[in-house]
């Protein structure tokens, strides 16, 4: 029974085929989220809608048709499903999730304790990158494609290494109050420079780089080699279009709120100057009195 999306090496057509264990990883999922976002505040629940987009966003990318063109036929469409899971549907889960949710996270004890170290902001972009690396490594991906379980954790990854690199960035819970705009685009930029490196690479390439896609029964009449280059390109050209104009709205944000503050400390500096100034006359005025 084909429960998961997998490389089976059957010609493609484009008969509708039912993958349960997809539909059963989303509805739990599913549930999850509700069960966490449920008692969100009134003034969080705005929020909530973008987490709902989220698993539509992850239910699209593993079901038919996209989930089985990305894991047997082609690398572009495999390269378009990462950067939907990873760069898409989780910062939407995660903008959901911090419309009041993730406060009640606990933050204390060993799980709390776990749960801070791995959301640090270095050890977080560290789990990413590993997890990019290996799962676009041509050994790991030609090995865990052909196989059900094998797909299903290279998805599984890819989520969970979305989850803890973005974690810091969008979620405001453990709170960092010195990881401010400037270093989360810095963040940013670091943390998601392995995945542009990957699509240079896959760009350059002049020999197909996965046995899985050079072999597969052809789907287009185009070559594996151009199908690798377009993953290339799309790993480079739509990640940077998702990465940039992030990087933009937070570092804006960032000069906005650094603006609201020196306006604000200046306004205080200048009430307390007033203030002084207000004592020193009403002194002068007590010794004149005194005086007379």
């Amino acid at each position: 029974m084909q429960w998961w999306c997998s490389a089976d090496g059957q010609a493609w057509t484009w008969d509708w085929v039912a993958y349960p264990g997809v539909w059963a990883v989303v509805l739990g999922l599913a549930f999850i989220y509700h069960r966490l976002v449920r008692n969100a505040p009134e003034e969080g629940k705005k929020s909530v809608r973008f987490g709902w987009i989220g698993i539509a966003c992850i239910w699209i990318s593993l079901d038919w048709p996209l989930g089985p063109i990305a894991a047997g036929y082609l690398a572009s469409a495999h390269a378009f499903q990462f950067l939907l899971i990873a760069f898409v549907a989780v910062p939407l889960i995660l903008l959901g999730l911090n419309g009041g949710a993730a406060d009640r996270i606990p933050t204390a004890g060993f799980w709390g304790k776990l749960f801070k170290a791995v959301t640090f902001p270095v050890v977080a972009a560290g789990i990413f990158n590993v997890i990019i690396i290996a799962t676009h490594t041509p050994a790991v991906v030609d090995s865990l494609m052909v196989t059900q379980w094998g797909a299903f954790l290279n998805d599984l990854l890819w989520f969970i290494g979305a989850m803890v690199f973005w974690w810091p960035v969008i979620v405001s819970v453990p709170y960092r109050p010195r990881f401010h705009g400037f270093f989360q685009v810095v963040y940013i930029f670091l943390g998601t420079s392995f995945h542009t490196v990957i699509g240079i690479m896959m760009l350059i390439r002049r020999y197909p780089l996965y046995s899985v896609y050079e072999l597969a029964p052809p789907m287009t009449s185009m070559s594996a080699l151009r199908d690798l280059q377009i993953a290339g390109g799309i790993m480079e050209l739509l990640g940077s279009a998702i990465v940039f104009p992030l990087m933009s709205v937070i570092f804006f944000k960032w000069v906005k709120k650094a603006e609201h503050d020196d306006a604000q400390i200046d306004a205080e500096l200048e009430r307390k100057r007033v203030e002084l100034e207000r004592t020193r006359r009403n002194k002068q005025e007590q010794g004149l009195v005194i005086n007379g």
